[in-house]
């Protein structure tokens, strides 16, 4: 009898250590639960009224978690954000653009590996942002939204020339008739309306971007294969009538500044032009690029104003890779956050395909979603930004800014310092080149 009893009790411990056991495997992958939970997100441009909703559905799914939103000044904001990462009082939520993540990347966290795969984020946000904002098969930022250019164009303008449309190519834009019949001369070097704001950098809303734009379209390489240098200067063109350029990058920059050379038949912009945005709310120019964003201020400025807006031109009308530019913001973790695991799930959140539609149909944005930007494209406001990111691309830039400058400069080099285009080239790709190897 006792005999029996040991053997039950055996059985009866045995099974208790088994449970126990089971037991501290399921507690362990399980997450740990946080107490209260402080993030912090700084972001531009929105206000707080703006991110409301998206932070009360988190907070309400979330009752240990309060988000305090912190709109920045645009000006000051990147500066803002240098100092707060020296101090060790970074945010825990950041605002990047698109073009910030190779200087930034050593101050964020990326996203958790199993928060979400390299796959489903590819698949489910537009190209573009996995180029700009993965690296080493690592998630570093999530855009809300995205912008792009677009063609803004005087109906009233065109019409009055004869054209029912804005030019859908670039070689149609500097045809023989069109700017010569939209652009008004009151005496030599002096215009009382313009044709398109191109030709100069500094009168011109993100001239660099569209003389980018158009060094993608044709081809350029902006890089060596590994980025260590610059190769804007590099690739083999033949030269065409109007131009003696012999690489694709020159053409680039001969195309663009010859909207303001005299001794052009499309001269129609010169430095004493006003800022491209006035002239063209005040009727001063027919055609403009610009992004979505600009939107609001046009429509103040020039409330009577009869306008519209296109894609951008391309290489050619059956081009079968459309290319046009993206600019935009994503979210990301700073690297000292004590919450980054919470703060990464809290951008999952917000950019799902629920929130976002939430969000979008009380501000009217461009989508960063895949399965929402299709039901975008027939807007009659957004639709041409939103097909157009489809096929929007960047640029890589170690440094923006300096990226910034030596494209300016480019520009001016031959638009306003006489120099021919493939000198400016030259020196552009010096700049670049000092950019890459010194920071």
């Amino acid at each position: 009898m006792t005999k029996k009893y040991y053997i039950i009790g055996g059985v009866i411990l045995l099974l208790l250590i088994i449970m126990g056991v089971l037991l501290v495997l399921g507690t362990g992958n399980k997450p740990k639960p946080h107490g209260e939970v402080n993030l912090t997100w700084w972001k531009t441009f929105e206000t707080s009224d703006n991110v409301q909703q998206l932070i009360s559905d988190y907070e309400q799914a979330h009752k240990n978690v309060h988000i305090n939103y912190v709109k920045k000044d645009i000006n000051t904001y990147e500066q803002d954000l240098l100092n707060a990462y020296a101090s060790g009082t970074a945010p825990d939520v950041v605002s990047i653009h698109n073009d910030w993540l190779p200087k930034q990347m050593d101050k964020l966290s990326p996203m958790p590996d199993g928060l979400m795969s390299l796959r489903t984020y590819k698949d489910s946000y537009l190209d573009v942002a996995a180029a700009d904002f993965t690296k080493d098969d690592k998630v570093y930022a999530m855009p809300m939204n995205v912008d792009v250019l677009a063609l803004y164009w005087n109906k009233d303008m065109l019409g009055s020339s004869g054209y029912s449309a804005p030019p859908k190519t670039w070689q149609e834009l500097a045809a023989k008739d069109m700017i010569p019949k939209l652009t008004k001369v009151s005496k030599p070097g002096s215009f009382l309306r313009s044709g398109i704001a191109l030709g100069t950098a500094s009168n011109i809303n993100r001239a660099v971007d569209v003389l980018a734009l158009i060094m993608l379209q044709n081809g350029t390489q902006f890089y060596s294969s590994d980025f260590t240098a610059a190769a804007f200067d590099q690739q083999p063109a033949e030269a065409t009538e109007n131009s003696d350029c012999t690489t694709l990058g020159c053409l680039a920059l001969d195309y663009y500044t010859q909207f303001a050379n005299p001794a052009r038949k499309v001269y129609t912009w010169n430095s004493k032009s006003d800022n491209s945005v006035d002239a063209f709310t005040q009727g001063k120019v027919a055609m403009m690029f610009s992004y979505y964003y600009m939107t609001p201020q046009i429509k103040d400025k020039g409330p009577t104003l009869n306008w519209g807006v296109a894609p951008v031109p391309q290489v050619s009308v059956d081009s079968l890779n459309k290319v046009n530019f993206a600019n935009y913001w994503g979210e990301a973790v700073s690297k000292s956050s004590p919450n980054a695991d919470v703060a990464w799930d809290f951008l999952k959140f917000i950019t799902s395909k629920d929130e976002l539609k939430k969000y979008y149909s009380a501000h009217k944005l461009v989508a960063s979603r895949k399965d929402i930007i299709n039901e975008q494209i027939g807007d009659p406001d957004i639709g041409v930004y939103a097909e157009s990111a489809l096929t929007a691309k960047s640029i890589y830039k170690k440094d923006a800014a300096g990226f910034e400058q030596a494209f300016s400069q480019m520009i001016d080099d031959v638009s306003a310092r006489g120099l021919t285009p493939g000198e400016a080239l030259g020196n552009g790709v010096q700049q670049i080149n000092f950019q890459l190897q010194n920071q």
